[in-house]
């Protein structure tokens, strides 16, 4: 549950963003990229603690870690587009 609600805080900061597509300086690309990097780095964590879990044979927990995995790297996907569109 707590990963769904750290899915859910990283969905809201980042929907708060404000987007100027004429202009984005190098600086906000670098800390968009490092972002990006932190939601991919945040999906392989759980999906380790999802594969951890399965092995023990908790499969609520499992499920559960599996989805949020699902949920970070859907987001870092969406975020990906999105520098392609105002950084590249």
């Amino acid at each position: 549950m707590k990963n769904i609600l750290m899915v859910l805080a990283l969905a809201s900061i980042s929907a708060c963003t404000y987007a100027d597509a004429d202009e984005w300086p190098d600086k906000e690309c670098n800390d968009y990229s490092a972002y990006i990097g932190f939601l991919v780095a945040a999906s392989v964590a759980t999906m380790e603690e999802a594969s951890e879990a399965k092995e023990a044979g908790d499969k609520a927990v499992s499920e559960e870690q599996f989805m949020a995995t699902h949920m970070l790297a859907e987001q870092a996907a969406n975020h990906t587009k999105v520098f392609n569109t105002f950084c590249d």
